[in-house]
């Protein structure tokens, strides 16, 4: 048996190495998105650690609903824990578009420099699969051409932005299908990507940095930031 203090040296060395290893695992990030007329589902999947910490989101159904949307969502986390699910229903309409964009304004004062830390963190997230698939129609032959042209210039201008804040590290798989039988349109992504768990901690440890205190009845940090997005 080894005495002191090689023991401790060695339980030490064994400790460092562990969060060596976590701290380059990877985060997990898988998305799905599909409209097909005037459905729409959403889903993303968070996993760390070997699956130990698991996120969920899904938005699995969209209506209109007067001159707004009705918007039913469904949020899952499940971690060592246990497990976690919520299910409810928004309604979307422009007073409270407005109201998100004034929470975003709000969230902006709230924090120094938000959009660069979002920027220099977007710089570290690579992406590994992204597919993207679409189909259009108007009726008429010309229009579909017009529209088939369209689309594809959407989704190269988008692929071309996201470029420059993420690492793609595989090449896009695109596409859009021209129907010419009568009006249509369906589209549906798929991507994955990638980061670091020990960049994604210390990218958050810097955002708790970051966020002050801006305005009255707000208090600096996460508090703040929750009591923003609760308000009415």
């Amino acid at each position: 048996m080894l005495g002191y203090p090689f023991g401790w040296m060695i339980a030490a060395g064994l400790f460092f190495l562990l969060l060596l290893v976590i701290a380059s695992s990877q985060v997990n990030i898988s998305g799905h998105f599909k409209r097909v007329g005037e459905n729409d589902d959403a889903e993303l999947r968070i996993r760390a650690l070997m699956g130990l910490v698991h996120y969920h989101w899904q938005l699995p159904v969209v209506k209109a609903k007067g001159f707004g949307l009705e918007l039913k969502r469904e949020l899952t986390a499940a971690n060592i824990g246990g497990v976690h699910s919520n299910t409810d229903k928004s309604h979307v309409d422009p007073k409270n578009i407005a109201s998100s964009i004034n929470k975003a304004q709000a969230i902006l004062r709230h924090t120094d420099e938000l959009l660069g830390w979002v920027r220099r963190t977007l710089n570290h997230v690579r992406i590994t699969e992204w597919k993207w698939a679409s189909a259009v129609g108007t009726g008429d032959a010309m229009w579909t051409a017009m529209a088939t042209g369209t689309a594809w210039s959407v989704k190269t201008t988008t692929i071309g932005v996201l470029s420059q804040l993420v690492r793609l590290e595989t090449d896009p798989e695109l596409s859009v299908q021209p129907v010419y039988q009568g009006a249509h349109f369906t589209t549906e992504g798929r991507f994955t990507a990638q980061i670091t768990f020990g960049y994604a901690l210390y990218a958050g440890i810097r955002l708790a940095v970051k966020m002050k205190k801006v305005a009255k009845g707000v208090p600096r940090g996460l508090v703040g930031w929750q009591r923003i997005l609760l308000r009415g």
